[in-house]
């Protein structure tokens, strides 16, 4: 047993390594980059006020973004797990649809339908204005990210402890006071989590303020600009700082608030309940809200459809398999590269997660509350400030850390290789398996771990035999997750990637910047399909027995 505690230690320290190097160092170096570059000192009066002003738009966008997405995912959550219409189902799955689109599609549609050709400005309304600004940025933003605080909030609702809400009613509280006085107290810690995931990817949002802003920019779209424009890496330092502060105080304090609070009911799924006494009126408000906000998200894609097979947007709407026939002409490895890279990277940051999420549970370790702080930081940090870190580190000899020892040393080319674009991803999204193993392990009896050590299983053997078979519904949750968000990342890795290793999502947006519309919207809508598909494929593999049981028992029946 004694061999297994040394094993299990030299494990968790190789973890920590990792995660000190990749997952928190980058952070803290942009941070020193910024106000020490060298000889220059990085924060003039200049770059304050410029950065101030971008701030104060990246605040005031993101802030407005993050009322409306919460506010349209919670009425469509409710909506569609609480309420009875018809063709509820078909809308439950609309409503997923953002997940597995490239992050300029909602750009895209808009564009087409808003923009100076467009198809509502232009053809039908013959107007001649320029769309573009911080409107344009709250309305593809909401779109997107209210999905996104769907599915946090939609999850919370199956969770609750109905034998509350049924106390409350036998006790004579009307369906308005349980609502207000027992429901949503209760869905606190998800709709602050949506609250937050939607404020952090609206904050890290730069490609929709590029396409879409004109002369409004955030912080974000100036990083970019500042590093592939201007090549000021110390003023995009600057900006990276004060993009951080936000983000890092909003997840500081999203936890302090939920973890101050006790939020514990017994597990009872209240997936099928359904309010009886809703009043028709407020009925059929929120039916038509949800119905409108899940019929413009797929708006998007009808469009992006359409647009694939048009000949030319805004001029000659003839049907064309052309734009199919460029991205086919083009190289195909960035799709191969992006598959690869989604693959093993949900593979590796899932396991990884899960098991760190096992060790700090479970082991009695040095700095578990540190540690866990630093493995989770990235979900708080901007991709695009992200990949700055690794640009102001890693550039070092001795991964970054001969910065401080070797100063005249040639650097080790570690920027530029296939290998720094899964190790960046790996580390942004173990969080995820960790999140997610935490969750799982809440509910697994201790003793089960007990009586495997005590039966003579090492550490090793009772992980790998009993431990990780537990936890497998946290492994694949964390691993699909982390498949169709690497599909579709861009910012933490666009400032890294090279012709060799370069993938389909920052191709479509290389498109999309030279005004090509159409092939933009041909190569998005094979990435959401490739991406679909593939997830199937994998739900298949994991879940075709249990499926093909309940299709021979005839109990797979469609909600």
């Amino acid at each position: 047993m004694g061999k297994s505690n040394y094993f299990v230690k030299f494990i968790y320290c190789i973890l920590v390594i990792f995660i000190a190097y990749f997952a928190f160092l980058p952070i803290i170096s942009v941070i020193i980059h910024g106000i020490n570059s060298g000889d220059n000192i990085g924060i003039t009066y200049d770059n304050f006020k410029r950065s101030l002003y971008y701030l104060k738009c990246s605040l005031g966008v993101s802030v407005l973004v993050t009322i409306l997405a919460t506010t349209f995912g919670l009425i469509v959550s409710f909506t569609l797990k609480r309420i009875n219409f018809k063709g509820r189902g078909i809308f439950r799955v609309l409503a997923l649809l953002p997940l597995i689109n490239p992050p300029f599609v909602g750009s895209i549609a808009f564009i087409m339908l808003f923009g100076r050709n467009g198809l509502i400005t232009h053809k039908i309304l013959g107007l001649n204005i320029s769309p573009y600004g911080w409107q344009g940025i709250v309305f593809i933003q909401t779109l997107g990210l209210g999905s996104l605080a769907y599915i946090l909030i939609s999850s919370s609702i199956q969770k609750l402890d109905i034998s509350l809400e049924e106390g409350a009613r036998n006790l004579g509280a009307s369906e308005k006071t349980i609502l207000f006085t027992v429901t949503l107290p209760l869905m606190v810690p998800e709709i602050s989590s949506a609250a937050l995931l939607v404020f952090l990817a609206s904050m890290a949002d730069f490609s929709t303020p590029l396409i879409i802003g004109g002369d409004f920019q955030t912080l974000a779209s100036d990083l970019y600009i500042q590093i592939t424009g201007l090549y000021n890496m110390q003023t995009a330092s600057v900006s990276g700082i004060f993009l951080l502060i936000p983000c890092i105080f909003a997840f500081v304090l999203q936890r302090y608030y939920v973890q101050k609070r006790t939020y514990f009911t017994e597990n009872t799924s209240s997936d099928d309940i359904e309010y009886k006494d809703i009043k028709p009126l407020i009925k059929y408000i929120l039916v038509t809200i949800s119905i409108v906000f899940i019929g413009f998200v797929c708006l998007k894609y009808i469009f992006i459809i359409i647009g694939a097979f048009t000949k030319q947007w805004g001029y000659n709407y003839t049907f064309t398999l052309s734009h199919f026939k460029s991205v086919f002409n083009r190289n195909l490895l960035p799709f191969i590269n992006s598959v690869k890279l989604a693959f093993f990277v949900a593979l590796i940051s899932s396991f990884i997660g899960v098991l760190l999420a096992y060790l700090l549970h479970s082991k009695r370790l040095f700095l578990k509350s540190f540690v866990d702080f630093i493995a989770v930081i990235p979900a708080a940090v901007p991709g695009i400030l992200f990949g700055i870190g690794y640009l102001v580190t890693f550039k070092y000899p001795i991964l970054g850390v001969g910065r401080f020892i070797f100063k005249d040393m040639k650097p080790v080319i570690l920027l530029g290789t296939g290998i720094i674009i899964y190790i960046i991803c790996i580390a942004r999204y173990l969080n995820i398996g960790l999140r997610s193993g935490y969750a799982l392990l809440k509910h697994l009896n201790p003793d089960i771990e007990k009586a495997s050590h005590n039966l003579g299983a090492g550490e090793v053997k009772t992980f790998f035999t009993i431990m990780m078979p537990l936890l497998k519904e946290a492994f694949f949750a964390a691993f699909f997750k982390n498949f169709s968000t690497t599909m579709t990342t861009l910012g933490a890795i666009i400032f890294l990637l090279l012709p060799k290793n370069k993938v389909a999502v920052q191709q479509i947006f290389q498109i999309i910047t030279s005004s090509a519309m159409g092939e933009a919207a041909a190569m998005a809508l094979l990435l959401s399909l490739l991406t679909l598909i593939l997830l199937g494929f994998f739900y298949l593999i994991i879940n075709g027995s249990l499926i093909w049981s309940k299709l021979k028992e005839g109990r797979l029946i469609w909600k």
